[in-house]
């Protein structure tokens, strides 16, 4: 079924009636809409945006008169064959395929002249291209019938020239065998679709025109009332089969309607009888849960239909007295009847007006909150307009045919997913018998879990757990079939999880859910960079119930915690406290050996073919088994896996269920875990065989690095390792239905002969790279020295791209440096923490130099970039320092050489090239006292380069840090054992101080139980810390442990070591004072203490959210503003008097305070801040103005005082050069917006 709305809207450029005109379609859901005379002029028209019609053509003239417009809803399959315009905007004509029906649009309008000749026209240019089903519609300022048609109070009977112009315009259509849909519909009605206000006539001008052959195709046609415009629209409805369209929506809890106090009550009050009335012995966990979900959806509907009336009742009432009045005066035009008509339509225009500015005024709000700040609304500004995501046809049964419809559509991805998700009964794939994953097993040394973890794992479910579960749940994201999201389960979250606890230990005991739980929805997303037009080429994501997807959270919260002693630290892909930097830094340490030591070797990084969905659930079963997980757990792992089905989403339908026997589902927490189970198996045959052979360092082979799905081997001796590897594989293969696509897997050659090569590409049919490989987002080729030139040059030039763009966007100061921090920065932060090599000075110059000519539109800037780089809380707005952050993440990986008991991999590798001495020890001696380390990777020197001349800010001290290990002891003091005193928990020389000072033997020895033998070597620390080399005073400072000292002394992989060392780095030079402290202070003629200063910079963080305020207070901070007193040097026409009172020098503090004619202003404002806050704050300019004041305010008062000044501020600001100034009223005023927009900004985002 296709609903086509055909409408006269008499002119859109007034915001209002783009309003209007969208609730109207909105509420008639028409899917196409022809609109004529929309008053739109050629390239100068607004923008239409109407929700959900994307798709949109217009006809424009060369004046703001005339013009039609075809908008598709983007819900219709719609291709465009053809389009032809009308240069006047008068017809559009558009030959294209709606829900794969051809069809020929013709939307006209017509011009009150000469109508029969402009008609003729536009039908002999249609049937020249017409294709399909033909469909005329618009206003032929035109009556067809006259006598019917036509009702005038002046001219009660039509005359005889009307009669016969009427006659020739149905000759005319009956040539080309066009019908008046309507007046077939309803012969003997009379009924109008324009009403002229001045002469009280009523007429029917607008038509939907079908060929005979189509009208079979027509369900109903209908003239709807005249409301905001002078015509009425008319919907016509085409029946075409519903498989042809777009499917219904399933349904959804309405957070909505949670924002009402009524529904909450009834909600939680049906909730409470619910559980008290059906909670009984005779029924289980699984049905009271189950049907509750019945109860409340019966609930929601109600209550979403009541609300929905509730705002809707105004309307339709004043919409139905239209309708009435309408009657009334098309039957008896009299002066009565059209006086009540225009009262009706008068309060439908006021209803209509005031849900314009409530519409604005939540997008205000919107707009209010967001606007200029990293989130969803400037991400959404900032990328480029996506393609509709709809699958517009699929190729299957190998090529041999396509399919278009919806329906169709989803059952051949169905049948897809049901054979990947089936795969026991292929005949192609082995049958993998028990006996022989038992075998496979018994040969791998896999770790298994203590009995404490075991308890761990079966100790019972809780509320405490299940309700912490619920709060952590990721917000707004899409509910499974039933229908009930995450805000539904954190509302209510007290009462729900008493029976969710019931259900969870029950389906724990049983090992299974109710089908109905785990039935899941297959959205299917395209793959990036691959045709949307194959099946294979879709990442099926699963949209799991959220009671369902709680119950999987809480399992992988506990799995979570065991896996980094269960899985070796070569799988660093969703594992606690590893990342894949670690395997990229691993990889680059390995390549500098392979080069180094010339070993022939083969980097191959496997392709493996969907994964997840081909896991064997009983090979993941012997896994789990095998790793040691108890068979209470493994119940309770596959009460997930018992028996659930799926249906594919595309358009709004649901394809038919199709069962699930194998995989794990990609959307499921639980899932990412499983997996890393399952291929460590592979990952541990291939460390374990030596028949596949690998690089040494020191004692260890490293042969395989894996994130997840992503495995890439390190093999040398390719010959004979190739071989062994594909046996491997296979045998993998065999008892887990894991799959490689080895044409996509690459390969790369290192040091390895040509002839070898080319007789290994003969046999292993890889794709072989000639210079590098594609590996977690960069490319690692055959020598380090190329990092810089395959990675970091390509980023500079998409950096230049990116910011091209985006010069074309409308964002304010503030707005730029949010872009760059939200979308650029953590770009390249990836490649600084996953190649974290040495950059060329240039380049780091240049990249901050495209940053800042960004940030400053290409312009001079007005603020030193090293001032706006700082934190706020030290006057910055914490623009990105891309050089400090490059530094910040070489000593990121630097510390994570304290992470224990299991540091990366990649440490051990550079580790071992230090031979007997520590890094973490030699790190802590100065150049000079560093032993010779000839062997050291470059990289590894590159890292203490950077920490030599970092060292002092990261541990905020010049002299011996209090974090030094004990072991560095051993390096100043001949034959020191070390290991004696860190065997007593004495690590670092911070617990041998207290109170400042270091204590006293008799202290350490009653606290470390020490005895009289470590006496001497007390001594000889004490004097090592008292060296007068060490720059310690006699009285050691009761200074905190920096932040990187507190990790030091205490590491933790939760720790954000990038934003830590950032932090320390990110600092001004003790006691710097910048120009505009200095120029504000001179102006003012004092001086602004150091922590009044600190004061105003942090002073409106938290007060609002409006970027605008922050940012007008930041720019008076800086003195941003060209003042006279400044600009008559840069311009000497421009005086230096100010312009407002035109007798004192405008300087910053004149024009912003000093002004006379500014001082009532301020006064009143002083007036408004005292009555506001209750404080009574000292009237100068730096109390009110910067903010610098003394005076202590509480947390509200803060916020008031900062909503007021801003608003001043910015009053001032928006007047400038303007001899005239803001009213105190007119700062009452901004000062209640911001507190409406706040409110409601609270209200609808729901923020804290």
């Amino acid at each position: 079924m296709l609903k086509i709305l055909s409408y006269n809207v008499k002119g859109l450029n007034a915001p209002v009636k783009r309003h209007s005109l969208e609730a109207e379609v909105l509420r008639l859901k028409a899917e196409v809409v022809c609109l004529q005379e929309t008053h739109f002029k050629r390239l100068a028209h607004p923008l239409l945006r109407l929700r959900n019609f994307t798709t949109q053509y217009h006809a424009t003239g060369p004046t703001r008169a005339r013009g039609v417009s075809i908008l598709i809803r983007s819900n219709v399959v719609f291709q465009l064959h053809r389009k032809i315009s009308d240069p006047q905007g008068r017809y559009l004509i558009l030959i294209c395929s709606l829900n794969h029906k051809t069809y020929t649009l013709v939307n006209v309008y017509s011009p009150n002249t000469e109508q029969l000749s402009f008609i003729s026209g536009v039908l002999n240019r249609v049937s020249s291209v017409a294709a399909g089903v033909l469909l005329i519609c618009g206003d032929l300022n035109y009556s067809i019938d006259p006598a019917r048609d036509v009702r005038s109070p002046k001219i009660p009977i039509p005359t005889k020239r009307s009669i016969r112009q009427g006659q020739k315009l149905r000759d005319l259509l009956s040539s080309h065998g066009l019908y008046d849909v309507w007046r077939l519909w309803h012969p003997g009605d009379s009924e109008f679709t324009f009403h002229s206000k001045v002469h009280n006539m009523y007429s029917r001008l607008d038509y939907f025109l079908l060929q005979g052959s189509s009208l079979p195709l027509i369900l109903h046609c209908e003239i709807l009332d005249i409301t905001w415009s002078d015509h009425a629209p008319i919907l016509l409805t085409v029946g075409e089969g519903r498989e042809g369209g777009a499917g219904k929506s399933t349904w959804r809890f309405n957070d909505s309607i949670l924002s009402d106090p009524g529904a909450m009550a009834e909600i939680e009050q049906t909730l409470k009888e619910y559980f008290v009335l059906n909670h009984t012995p005779g029924t289980t966990p699984e049905i009271l849960w189950q049907a509750h979900k019945a109860v409340l959806r019966g609930v929601c509907l109600k209550w979403a239909s009541r609300l929905n009336k509730a705002r809707q009742a105004d309307r339709l009432s004043i919409l139905s007295q239209i309708h009435i009045a309408a009657l009334a005066n098309s039957s008896d035009p009299t002066p009565v009847h059209l006086k009540t008509l225009l009262e009706a339509q008068a309060r439908l225009s006021d209803w209509n007006y005031k849900a314009l500015l409530f519409s604005q005024r939540r997008l205000k709000a919107r707009y209010y909150a967001f606007r200029d700040r990293p989130g969803r609304l400037l991400a959404r500004y900032l990328r480029p307009m996506v393609a509709n995501s709809r699958i517009s046809h699929l190729v299957i049964d190998s090529g041999r045919r396509t399919v278009y419809k919806p329906l169709e559509i989803g059952n051949a991805l169905a049948t897809y997913y049901g054979e990947l998700y089936n795969l026991q009964p292929d005949p192609l794939l082995p049958s993998s018998c028990e006996d022989r994953v038992d075998r496979y097993l018994s040969d791998l040394h896999l770790p298994s879990l203590t009995p404490t973890q075991r308890d761990g794992l079966m100790s019972p479910f809780t509320e405490l757990e299940i309700a912490t579960t619920i709060q952590s749940l990721p917000s707004h994201k899409s509910p499974g079939p039933d229908g009930f999201t995450d805000t539904y389960y954190k509302k209510f979250s007290a009462l729900l999880t008493p029976h969710l606890l019931s259900l969870f230990v029950s389906a724990a005991e049983e090992g299974r859910f109710p089908e109905d739980m785990l039935r899941t929805t297959i959205v299917p997303l395209p793959k990036p960079g691959k045709s949307p037009t194959l099946c294979p080429n879709f990442r099926p994501i699963s949209l799991l119930n959220v009671d369902v997807k709680i119950y999987a959270k809480i399992l992988a919260n506990r799995v979570a915690d065991l896996l980094p002693q269960l899985i070796c630290s070569d799988q660093v892909g969703f594992i606690r406290g590893r990342q894949g930097p670690h395997n990229t830094k691993k990889l680059i340490d390995l390549i500098q050996v392979i080069q180094t030591y010339r070993i022939p070797s083969v980097l191959l990084a496997l392709d493996a073919e969907k994964a997840f969905d081909r896991v064997d659930w009983m090979f993941l079963r012997k896994v789990l088994l095998k790793f040691g997980f108890p068979v209470s757990v493994l119940q309770s792992i596959f009460a997930l896996y018992a028996s659930p089905t799926a249906s594919v989403l595309t358009a709004g339908f649901l394809s038919d269920q199709i069962k699930i026997s194998n995989g794990t589902r990609q959307g499921c927490p639980l899932s990412p875990l499983l997996y890393a189970l399952v291929i460590e198996p592979l990952a541990q045959r291939i460390r374990q065989d030596d028949g596949v052979g690998g690089i040494m360092v020191g004692p260890t082979t490293y042969k395989i690095g894996l994130f997840a799905d992503d495995i890439l081997l390190t093999i040398t001796e390719p010959t004979e390792s190739l071989p062994r590897l594909r046996e491997i594989l296979t045998e993998y293969s065999e008892v887990s239905y894991h799959k490689i696509n080895l044409p996509k897997s690459q390969a790369l050659s290192i040091n390895v002969p040509n002839s070898t090569r080319k007789s290994l590409m003969q046999l292993f049919k890889f794709e072989w790279r000639e210079d590098y490989l594609q590996y977690l987002g960069v490319k690692i080729p055959k020598s380090p020295d190329q990092l810089f030139d395959l990675n970091y040059k390509p980023f500079l030039s998409q950096v230049r791209q990116l910011l091209f763009k985006w010069k074309k966007t409308s964002l304010s100061w503030i707005g730029r440096m949010a872009a760059i921090k939200m979308s650029l920065l953590p770009k390249l932060l990836y490649y600084f923490r996953t190649i974290p090599i040495r950059l060329p000075k240039s380049y780091i110059e240049e990249v901050q130099s495209l940053l800042n000519c960004y940030v400053w539109n290409g312009k001079r800037p007005r603020v030193p970039t090293r001032l706006l780089n700082l934190p706020i809380r030290r006057g910055g707005l914490a623009m990105p320092n891309v050089h400090i952050y490059h530094r910040a993440a070489v000593l990121a990986s630097l510390a994570e050489y304290f992470h224990s008991p299991r540091p990366p991999q990649w440490t051990a590798i550079e580790q071992s090239f230090a031979k007997q001495y520590l890094i973490t020890t030699v790190m802590w001696l100065t150049r000079r006292q560093r032993p010779p380390l000839p062997e050291l990777l470059p990289i590894t020197r590159w890292y203490l380069h950077v920490w030599d001349l970092s060292r002092a800010l990261l541990l905020n001290t010049t002299s011996l840090s209090l974090a030094t290990p004990i072991e560095v002891l051993t390096h100043w003091i001949t034959d020191f054992d070390s290991v004696r005193w860190t065997s007593k928990g004495i690590g670092h020389l911070h617990q041998l101080i207290s109170g400042g000072n270091m204590m006293t033997f008799e202290m350490l020895k009653q606290r470390y139980k020490l005895t009289e033998t470590w006496r001497l070597s007390y001594y000889q620390i004490a004097s090592v810390i008292r060296r007068p080399g060490m720059s310690l005073p006699p009285t050691l400072p009761q200074i905190p442990l920096s932040p990187f000292a507190s990790f030091v002394v205490k590491p933790s992989t939760k720790v954000k070591l990038l934003s830590v060392c950032y932090e320390a780095l990110n600092v001004p030079s003790l006691d710097h004072t910048w120009s505009f402290q200095s120029a504000w202070e001179g102006e003012m003629g004092m001086r602004i203490p150091s922590q009044a200063w600190e004061g105003a910079f942090s002073l409106d963080r938290g007060a609002y959210r409006c970027a605008s305020l922050m940012e007008v207070r930041r720019k008076v901070l800086y003195r941003w503003y060209l003042v006279p007193a400044r600009e008559c040097h840069m311009n000497k026409s421009v005086s230096s008097i100010c312009w407002r009172c035109l007798l004192l020098k405008g300087t910053m503090a004149h024009v912003w305070w000093d002004c006379v004619t500014l001082e009532p202003l301020w006064r009143g404002v002083s007036g408004l801040v005292e009555k506001a806050t209750g404080l009574i704050l000292p009237f100068a300019l730096a109390d009110y103005l910067l903010g610098a004041s003394m005076v202590r305010m509480g947390k509200l008062q803060r916020k008031l005082f900062c909503v007021i000044t801003s608003s001043t501020m910015l009053l001032i600001a928006r007047r400038w050069k303007q001899t005239g100034v803001p009213t105190v009223r007119e700062v009452r005023d901004m000062v209640n917006n911001v507190r409406d927009y706040e409110l409601m900004a609270r209200h609808i985002y729901d923020f804290p």
